[in-house]
This record gives C-alpha cells, structure tokens and sequence, in this order.
C-alpha cells in the first residue's frame, strides 16, 4: 500500500469528505427545486466548485513534494476554481453555457479520477469506488455535451442525482482512505518501549 496513489489518497482523505459533503448537499438541493432555483441553483453550483477546486488544489499544493502525480488533482482544482467564480459572478449570463461547464468539468474531474483509480489499483487490489466516481463523472459530461439543450427540470433532476451518487462514492473513498492511512500509521510508528 505504499504506491503514490494510495499515499495521496490517505492523506488527503479529509478533501474526499468534503467534496462528499458538498455533493450531496448540492445534489439535494437540485432535486429539491428543479426549475424555480436555477439561478440560485448556478450560484450553489459555482460555490461548490470553488470550494472543490480550492480544497483539490491545497490539498495537491501540500503534497507536491511528496507525489509526482499531485498535478492530477492540482488541475481539476484549478478548472473548479475558474469555473467556481465565473457562476457566482455572473449566474444570469452563464446560465447559457451552463450545461457545458457542467459537462466539461464532469470529464475533467472524471478522466483524472479514472486515471488516479488504474493508478491506486497496482497499490489496492478490488479498489472500485474511485472508478466508479470517475465513470459516472466521463458519463455525466458525454450525456451533457450530446444532449445539452434537454435542460429544465430533467437536466436539474440530473444533475442532482448525479451529485447525489458522487457524494455518497466520494464520503465512501473517504472513509476508506482515512481506514487505510489509520492502518499505515499504525505500521508506520515506532515501536513503544
């Protein structure tokens, strides 16, 4: 389990929790009112990507030392970052390009968490939540650029099952990654005497 992957993901579990959190939070929220909060639902939006994107990128930034595959969740963090102002800057205006925003950071997102998820499989064998976050994320992003104008309350209902199911697989790596960093500091500490 010492693999770069497994390594980033223990450390860094407390940035899955969050992410977890704020998906499900998001996704509720778009099921909750699928058509008379869009507005408010891009800027809810736009705060849930900043606050991904900033999480993603400190938490990679903490660990460039340590990680030659940092970037892979240094990126995406800096995307959901600029995607994250544009929709709280200007809601009304991006609500045109909203779908494609949508769909573009979902692949971002889930080609780095495919690749992070092959990575972290040579350290854990029958690891499968991070590829299936990873492909449900590439599916939610080719299904929005297909059909991007099936928007109103199917796209927000969409949405926020989508959000849904990636927080709970999110909160689930989670957990699994603070179980592996606990057993790895638990082999780690020096012996007592």
């Amino acid at each position: 389990m010492a693999g770069v992957m497994s390594t980033l993901f223990q450390r860094t579990w407390w940035s899955l929790l969050i992410k977890g959190l704020a998906a499900l939070v998001f996704g509720l929220l778009a099921i909750a009112a699928p058509t008379a909060l869009l507005k408010a639902v891009i800027t809810i939006f736009g705060i849930f990507v900043l606050v991904v994107g900033i999480v993603a990128t400190v938490g990679a930034a903490m660990h460039r030392k340590e990680s030659k595959m940092w970037m892979l969740v240094f990126v995406p963090g800096l995307v959901g970052i600029i995607i994250g102002i544009i929709s709280i800057v200007a809601p009304s205006a991006i609500a045109v390009i909203f779908v494609y925003l949508i769909a573009i950071w979902a692949l971002v997102i889930g080609i780095g968490e495919l690749y992070g998820a092959f990575k972290l499989r040579k350290d854990i064998a029958g690891e499968w939540v991070p590829i299936a976050t990873g492909a449900l994320a590439v599916l939610l992003g080719l299904i929005l650029l297909i059909k991007p104008m099936a928007a109103g309350k199917a796209f927000m209902l969409l949405v926020g099952f989508f959000f849904l199911v990636m927080g709970l697989l999110w909160l689930l790596l989670a957990f699994r990654a603070r179980k592996w960093h606990k057993v790895v500091e638990k082999t780690e500490a020096p012996p007592q005497t």
